[in-house]
């Protein structure tokens, strides 16, 4: 019996060294990435040779060499590069990219000469955002904390529940804006829509506003350009049957 156990054992050997190179040899080694996708700021731009160099901070499989280091791209011919200045979009040269901002490239590799493949960016975005603080433009919404009509200037101030990129600072906090006979003020209450003047709006009213943004002081002035306030729900009168 044990003769015939050590047979098979011996036999499951063989057949394990037989089977398993040739399972390992069967599986394809996976082809190299013929794009790539790399994120990071731009450290030099060579306009003419048509290429740039940036730091990765981000990539696709086909830079991972590269992420945390500096990788050279040749910019395609016909290459679409987009300028994104705070959410809006509009087409550039190379020759308006510079050091230090930041982009998005998308492109292609050539593999022709191994060990040393050439990227190839067909489509590049540079994101630039303007500071927070030197943003001149804001908006913001919350319940009116005051109204001033008579002082001079008038304002008003509001809780900023939610607002613009320039006031992310101020959430939860008050922001008093000037308004000015310019500035239009709109009551909604229900369906209808009215204009009405500042000595209307009601404190606890939720509003929304936009306007500009003063910087020429060391304190900001935020003047309101718009104003669309929600009326406060008109309180019911229960009627007491027999009363």
């Amino acid at each position: 019996m044990k003769k015939k156990l050590v047979i098979a054992a011996l036999a499951l050997i063989v057949v394990l060294a037989i089977v398993v190179p040739a399972m390992a040899q069967s599986t394809p080694t996976p082809a190299p990435a013929k794009s790539f996708t790399a994120l990071g700021p731009v450290q030099s731009v060579i306009r003419s040779a048509g290429a740039l160099r940036l730091h990765v901070n981000v990539g696709s499989q086909a830079v991972k060499p590269f992420i945390g280091g500096s990788l050279a791209v040749r910019v395609a011919p016909h290459a679409r590069i987009l300028m994104v200045r705070d959410g809006i979009a509009h087409l550039i040269p190379l020759a308006n990219v510079h050091a230090g901002e930041q982009v998005v490239v998308r492109g292609s590799v050539n593999r022709s000469q191994p060990g040393s493949p050439v990227y190839i960016a067909q489509n590049i975005k540079v994101v630039v955002r303007t500071p927070a603080n030197q943003l001149t433009s804001f908006a913001c919404g919350g319940p009116a904390k005051a109204v001033d009509a008579v002082g001079t200037p008038n304002t008003l101030t509001l809780t900023v529940n939610a607002a613009s990129r320039a006031l992310w600072g101020r959430l939860g906090q008050h922001l008093a804006t000037v308004v000015t006979p310019q500035t239009q003020i709109l009551l909604k209450s229900g369906a209808t829509t009215t204009t009405i003047t500042l000595s209307q709006v009601v404190v606890g009213e939720k509003a929304w506003m936009s306007g500009t943004i003063d910087r020429s002081q060391t304190t900001p002035v935020f003047t309101a350009d718009k104003v669309t306030v929600q009326a406060l729900p008109t309180p019911t009168t229960s009627v007491t049957p027999g009363g």
